[in-house]
Parts: structure tokens; C-alpha cells; sequence
């Protein structure tokens, strides 16, 4: 029996140029979805994003998208951007995928060289309105000379991130790994 196409869209830059948020999304979920990997397809932005997953024709289309908000705002969000349709095929990033790497803060001190554990231990990603800000303010001195790229950094940051702790610290992420795994269900 043929496997039914999958695609993922997710909001951020499909340039190249500074780095590979597709490849670094992808290199992420295989750690999970071995054999269950759908299409990753970069959105530009939010609006971009959310067109391109309402006008797919795949047999199964899913979204990921910044939040950009607190947790408990999600289906206000929904409604906002007229995807309370679709609510079982659409996953936040909560608030934005730099919550991830601030929840798994020795990730960023092997990358940068400098220990932001310390810095990091009492927040919780969650809460933090602006996670790149904060990330680009506490990365300007490093050891590789250059403070937090939402696009070049993010590409390499998200493979090493730990796809079960992930599951553990945010619900969407678990969401979208089991929807994925049983788009069906």
C-alpha cells in the first residue's frame, strides 16, 4: 500500500543563504519520526505559512507557527488567524521556537562557549515574551564572535536539541509528533 504524502509548513525563512531552518526542522524530527518524516516546507512568514498549509493537496498537511503569545492564548490564536477549522492539524511554537533551545540550555553553552545555564535556570521559556531577544542579548559575547542568528543559529541549534525532552517541556511539540505519527487519529 502506498503511503499517503505528508507535508509540514512552518513558519520561518526558506533562504538558504544564512542557513537551513528546513534541514535543521527536519534533521530534528527524524530523531522521532524515522520512516514517518512528512515534507518540511518553509513559509516565510506566518500569513505565507498559513496559505500555503490551507492550499495544500497533500493527504495530509500540517502547521507550526510562532504563538507569540502564552500558552493559555492558543485558541484565541486560532480564531485570529481563522484556523479554528483546522485546530487539530495546527501546532504552536510557544512563543517561539527560541523557547526550545532556552529550555535546553546546555545545548547553548557547547555552541556558544559560554555557560547561559546559569543565566537561564529560573525562566521559564514559556513565560519569555521575546525568546530571540533574549538570546540574542545573552549570546553578544562569545566564543564564535557573533551574537544568536534567528536563521544561521537556529538551523544548527535545532539537530541537537532532545526530541523526548522536547515532548516532555511542550505540549504542541508532543501534539505534533503523535498527530504526524497518526494523521488519522
Amino acid at each position: 500500500m502506498k503511503k499517503k504524502k505528508k507535508i509540514l509548513f512552518i513558519e520561518g525563512s526558506p533562504d538558504t543563504s544564512n542557513g537551513d531552518l528546513s534541514k535543521g526542522f527536519s534533521k530534528l524530527l527524524e530523531q522521532v519520526l524515522k520512516g514517518n518524516m512528512p515534507k518540511v516546507l518553509m513559509g516565510k512568514g506566518k500569513l505565507q505559512s498559513i496559505n500555503k498549509f490551507k492550499n495544500s493537496k497533500a493527504a495530509f498537511s500540517f502547521l507550526l507557527i510562532d504563538l507569540d503569545n502564552p500558552e493559555d492564548l492558543k485558541e484565541e490564536e486560532l480564531h485570529k488567524l481563522d484556523l479554528a477549522a483546522y485546530s487539530e492539524r495546527v501546532f504552536f511554537m510557544v512563543q517561539e521556537v527560541e523557547a526550545w533551545f532556552i529550555a535546553q540550555p546546555e545545548i547553548l553553552d557547547k555552541y556558544y562557549g559560554i555557560d547561559l545555564s546559569k543565566k537561564l535556570k529560573n525562566k521559564d521559556p514559556k513565560q519569555i515574551k521575546k525568546p530571540s531577544r533574549l538570546l540574542e542579548q545573552l549570546t553578544k559575547k562569545n566564543k564564535i564572535n557573533e551574537p544568536y542568528h534567528k536563521v544561521r543559529h537556529a538551523s544548527e541549534l535545532l539537530e541537537r536539541l532532545d526530541t523526548q525532552q522536547l515532548r516532555t517541556d511542550f505540549e504542541e511539540f508532543d501534539r505534533l509528533i503523535e498527530k504526524i505519527l497518526n494523521p488519522n487519529n
